[in-house]
């Protein structure tokens, strides 16, 4: 005989899930394009050719909807960062990897827009589902900050670098990407991540001028001073 708690719960059914996958992707999609004050339920239901009350079936509101896009845009973030800390390659393949990681959602569409509304809009939810996107998104800084922490601690990156300031310094180089909705022109996600590396590996100084400076330079005989004739 079934119980009152076993008729009560309802676990959802893989159409179910498809069908909210949709969803959020157009929501998705609508807060990145018009922004979370500017757009409706009705404009995600409109992408997806359905009423505006069929959305809260999936989505009960429009914070909700925020919250899950959000949610969305840092998690898969914050499993790939465990995965990539807890591999034995170098601390510089690492940071390699954190910058694909960061980057990698401008390859598929709307990926790039789950990460584009966490970027802006996160601070408009309501209060509870704001902290908890507070949380993720330090448990997300801590974790980049820990492989370059790994880098100084293992000898792979110069001792005076603070790990902290370096994560801040490779999230912003990444999310000002993310943040303009396009990329540069001529450029793939794959030159943004070797660049990116580069400048975070080598820096930016061509290290040839450091040779040409340090070069000695020829000998030059002084010339005896001539009196002149009077």
């Amino acid at each position: 005989m079934a119980t009152e708690a076993s008729l009560s719960r309802w676990e959802p059914t893989a159409k179910w899930e498809s069908r909210y996958r949709e969803v959020r992707d157009a929501a998705a999609r609508s807060f990145a394009e018009k922004g979370y004050l500017g757009a409706s339920l009705k404009d995600v239901a409109d992408r997806l050719g359905i009423r505006a009350a069929s959305l809260y079936y999936y989505l009960p509101s429009k914070d909700a909807a925020l919250a899950a896009v959000c949610e969305h845009g840092i998690t898969s973030f914050i499993d790939n960062l465990r995965q990539i800390i807890e591999s034995n390659q170098p601390a510089v393949d690492k940071v390699r990897a954190v910058i694909a990681n960061q980057l990698s959602p401008l390859r598929k569409d709307p990926d790039g827009d789950y990460v584009r509304v966490f970027l802006r809009h996160r601070h408009e939810l309501s209060e509870s589902a704001r902290k908890q996107m507070v949380e993720l998104a330090r448990e997300f800084q801590a974790l980049v900050e820990t492989v370059f922490a790994e880098g100084v601690a293992n000898g792979e990156f110069r001792p005076a670098l603070h790990p902290q300031r370096a994560m801040l310094a490779l999230l912003g180089l990444c999310n000002s990407v993310i943040g303009a909705r396009s990329m540069p022109h001529g450029v793939t996600i794959d030159d943004l991540i070797d660049e990116y590396c580069e400048i975070f590996v080598t820096g930016i100084r061509d290290v040839r001028a450091d040779r040409l400076s340090t070069k000695p330079q020829p000998h030059t005989k002084a010339r005896p001073d001539v009196k002149r004739r009077a």
